[in-house]
Formats: C-alpha cells, structure tokens, sequence
C-alpha cells in the first residue's frame, strides 16, 4: 500500500513538473495528484480499448500513433477537470510523452 501512495505521489510530481511548460496548468497539488489518478483509471480501463480498436493504425505507423492517443487522453482530462488546463499544443504534446514515459517507468517498478 505504501509502494502504492508512493508511484502516486511521483506522478503527481511529474504532473507538477510539466506544468513547468508554456501553456500547462494546474491548479495545486491536490489537483495534480486528482489527475494522477484519472490518468491512472483511464490507462486501465479505457486505453486498452482503444488501442484495440486502433490496432490497423498503429501497425501502419509502427507504434507511432500512441502519441496520438496519450495525447487524446490527456486532453480529454483536461476537459472534465477544469483546474488541469492545456492551452499549447506543442507543449501539451511534449507533457503527453513525458507523462507516458513516467508511466510506464512507474509501472515497471
């Protein structure tokens, strides 16, 4: 349960630390932990559908359409969470790979 709050926490953190880009904010850490766990249920629940129904695709672009998806999400939870807000695209795109990155590291651990 602690190795549990600790990958929590460190996402947040990442969270947080993206907000360090133009176009990128959120307003406290409270809400930077709230996204932490709706990216967390979406990567469960909802991306595996998804990449399966966009499987064609990704085989086409060896992989590289996941950008788009990771992308797609997060600016989807921007949208239900009014307090996480991405106005930059380019910097929105960047904070998408380095969440997922993060991620995936984390989940590893």
């Amino acid at each position: 349960m602690i190795k549990l709050m600790i990958k929590w926490v460190i996402f947040a953190l990442v969270i947080v630390a993206t907000c360090y880009l133009p176009g990128i904010q959120v307003e406290n850490f409270a809400f930077a932990m709230l996204v932490a766990a709706i990216i967390t249920v979406v990567n469960i629940f909802i991306k595996p559908i998804v990449k399966l129904l966009t499987f064609p695709i990704n085989m086409m672009t060896f992989g590289l359409f996941n950008l788009v998806l990771n992308f797609g999400m997060l600016y989807g939870i921007s949208y239900f969470i009014p307090q996480y807000s991405l106005n930059d695209f380019v910097s929105a795109f960047i904070a998408s790979v380095a969440i997922s990155v993060s991620y995936f590291i984390l989940k590893r651990i």
